[in-house]
């Protein structure tokens, strides 16, 4: 006999709430009671004491001094620059930037291109907001190109589309919830068309795609430190390159460099160089520093998880539930367990659905309130004809599940199962419910 929903008056399945916890340990706390203890908090000086210029074209492990080292620097104190070296060599980068959030890093590195203002910047419309909105930040002009409905990324066909039918000078590029899509097609039509590439990879970090990094394929690469990352620094983010031009201009547009350049820079380095302070402190690098040690564990949490929960939503034989299509499953990090629901089929809409899952106490969620390409903020660069796919998935099909991180195990994801299980046993009890206007009612 099938248990009543919860959305109907049953027992709900999950009691307590299940929830990503940062991973800390005695170390790190014991870590940043020191340099409290100590004062260090930053290190950074924006003015160019001496030794600023000869340091600026130098490559990350070639900046790296003792912890002990208290120096005020213009690129940051001891923490930070053994924090930018470690992330250098974990994917094979020559620099390594660190900022204060990716949202800075992708403004950054923008910049660091040195294009026109106003110069049409492709990406996604299925994203977190701060990939646009640091588009426009940079004095861009954000296109949105559709996705492929399976990968969730940017469509290959849509972006050769895109690009002939726009004057695109750079593609940023998604790797949505640490999926790469069909991204080598990607870097091809870019190199084609020698258009620059951009990786915001905030949540595929140290990610392995055919056998190179993700962060590393393109001109630049971004990643994300905050807090539901992977592994993180409370807020921050990190710009990796091997161009030493734009590893320079980053560490300029990153620190005030209006107060660096003079007659010596060649013109061609200085522009777009005027201050930002996108600086990351000591205490946050320390706690990366820490972060990166556990990187396997906790990349290993992730992957266990969303490998069993993928394997027992799939046992269902369900025809109304698809997995997004993973292109490197076997070095998949994921930031989200992320699904379709088919709507139509079912005869139950994604929003109904997932309210029965929300009264059982699954922490599902069904992506983000609107797409960028339907923020007011960019309506004037949108042709909402051209992003069907992305609003398909994002109204009507996605739901995922955010909560693959320490400390939930097997236990946790048993449970979002047998949640998922009881709400596909009842479901024709769903079709009596109704949805208006996101407002969802129980039927009579």
């Amino acid at each position: 006999m099938k248990s009543k929903l919860a959305l109907f008056g049953g027992n709900k399945i999950i009691k307590k709430p299940i929830k990503n916890k940062p991973y800390i340990d005695v170390n790190d706390i014991k870590l940043v009671g020191k340099l409290m203890e100590q004062g260090r908090f930053s290190r950074f000086v924006g003015s160019p004491i001496p030794g600023t210029i000869e340091d600026l074209d130098k490559k990350s492990n070639d900046l790296v001094i003792n912890l002990k080292d208290d120096r005020y620097t213009f690129l940051g104190g001891a923490y930070v620059r053994a924090f930018e070296a470690k992330n250098a060599t974990l994917v094979n980068a020559d620099y390594a930037i660190s900022v204060n959030s990716a949202t800075s890093g992708i403004v950054t590195a923008l910049l660091a291109l040195d294009l026109p203002d106003n110069s049409k910047v492709l990406t996604t419309p299925y994203s977190f907001s701060a990939t646009a909105a640091a588009i426009r930040l940079a004095k861009l002009q954000p296109v949105f190109c559709d996705i492929d409905i399976e990968t969730f990324n940017i469509c290959p066909q849509e972006l050769k589309k895109s690009i002939k039918e726009n004057n695109i000078k750079c593609v940023v590029y998604v790797h949505w919830c640490g999926n790469a899509g069909d991204f080598d097609e990607v870097v091809k039509i870019c190199k084609k068309n020698k258009i620059f590439l951009i990786e915001d990879s905030a949540q595929a970090p140290i990610t392995l795609y055919k056998k190179k990094y993700l962060g590393t394929y393109g001109d630049i690469g971004i990643f994300s430190f905050n807090e539901p990352k992977n592994f993180m620094t409370g807020e921050g983010g990190m710009i990796v390159t091997s161009n030493k031009k734009y590893a320079v201009r980053s560490r300029l547009i990153r620190n005030h460099g209006e107060a660096i350049i003079d007659e010596s820079f060649h013109k061609n380095l200085i522009n777009n160089t005027f201050g930002h302070n996108f600086r990351l402190t000591e205490i946050q690098a320390a706690i990366g520093l820490n972060q990166l040690k556990k990187s396997k564990k906790l990349g290993l949490i992730r992957s266990n998880n969303f490998k069993y929960l993928i394997k027992k939503i799939t046992s269902l034989n369900s025809s109304y539930i698809k997995p997004q299509r993973i292109t490197h499953l076997e070095t998949f990090y994921s930031y989200t367990a992320a699904f379709r629901w088919d709507s139509a089929s079912s005869g139950v809409h994604r929003d109904i659905f997932c309210e029965a899952l929300i009264k059982e106490g699954a922490p599902v969620f069904t992506g983000y309130p609107r797409l960028m390409s339907e923020q007011r903020l960019h309506s004037k660069y949108s042709n909402t004809n051209k992003t069907k796919n992305a609003q398909r998935l994002n109204k009507d099909e996605f739901f995922g599940f955010l909560c693959l991180g320490n400390p939930n195990g097997k236990l946790e994801m048993e449970l979002i199962f047998k949640c998922i299980e009881k709400v596909l046993d009842n479901i024709d009890d769903l079709k009596k419910v109704k949805i208006n206007n996101k407002i969802i009612s129980l039927g009579r």
